[in-house]
């Protein structure tokens, strides 16, 4: 049996956090046991309401800092031998805690893993799939972004708190700094299979591109990203490894479906 331990922050989050919600506790069994908190920011619309029916612990936190204070907030909360946040109009991918599960049982050396993310829209069509690939803090902090799926990724209670929380500095790249750090410690186990959908539509947080790049800059200063002409060579290197792994999340971007990620 494996128990895991899910946060969702929320404000305001009723148009997707129903399909949220059905991917989290369908795959609820005695073999996957599930504790699921969900940090609310004081929302006024339906939130609450829809939370009610399912049984997530639900706690109100108008005072956070914050998406990732909420997240911190819910990770001291929430039980679990694995944890992970997923936002609310992200889903968990079919299947997924019970690959998750089995995957930490066949490596018990690995604190964390990640796997392939579905992009999908707001009607939940897919518009592509993008596999992580193998790599080093190094060329990580030279491809000026995060190419780890943050919808995939969960870790073990252990190493998250030897990593430590997100850091609330952070608005838009906490995610990024927090793998950093995770790199430090060792390579994330990759699993081959979907583990969560990435939906995209207007006003996601993750859309702020201009403050996205500000923040990962801080990221790459943080951790001494080697501005030069070997960094540089590093990111590029890195890029076209994960194109080449991925070439119909490439045409993808090409074609504007998945504008977000490009760089």
């Amino acid at each position: 049996m494996t128990r895991i331990g899910v946060v969702t922050p929320t404000l305001n989050a009723e148009r997707y956090l129903e399909e949220t919600l059905r991917s989290i506790w369908s795959q609820a069994s005695d073999e996957i046991v599930i504790d699921h908190v969900i940090v609310d920011g004081g929302s006024s619309d339906g939130t609450l309401a829809i939370a009610s029916g399912y049984p997530s612990r639900t706690i109100v936190s108008t005072d956070d800092q914050g998406m990732y204070d909420a997240v911190n907030r819910g990770m001291a909360l929430v039980e679990g031998d694995v944890i992970g946040y997923i936002n609310a109009d992200d889903e968990i991918g079919s299947g997924g805690f019970g690959l998750i599960s089995e995957a930490f049982g066949h490596h018990p050396g690995s604190g964390w893993l990640c796997g392939r993310v579905e992009y999908i829209d707001g009607e939940g069509g897919v518009l592509g799939r993008m596999q992580p690939v193998r790599l080093s803090l190094p060329s990580y902090l030279a491809l000026g972004w995060s190419c780890i799926p943050q919808q995939t990724v969960w870790a073990r209670r252990s190493f998250w708190e030897r990593v430590g929380p997100f850091d609330i500095a952070y608005r838009n790249c906490g995610d990024y700094d927090w793998y950093a750090r995770a790199l430090q410690i060792q390579e994330p186990l990759i699993l081959q299979q979907v583990l969560g959908r990435f939906r995209l539509h207007p006003g996601m947080l993750s859309l702020d591109a201009e403050k996205m790049a500000r923040e990962s800059r801080m990221v790459q200063e943080r951790y001494g990203h080697d501005d030069d002409l070997a960094g540089f060579v590093r990111g590029k290197i890195l890029s076209l490894r994960l194109n080449a792994r991925n070439p119909a999340w490439l045409v993808a971007k090409k074609r504007g479906r998945i504008s977000f990620t490009a760089r």
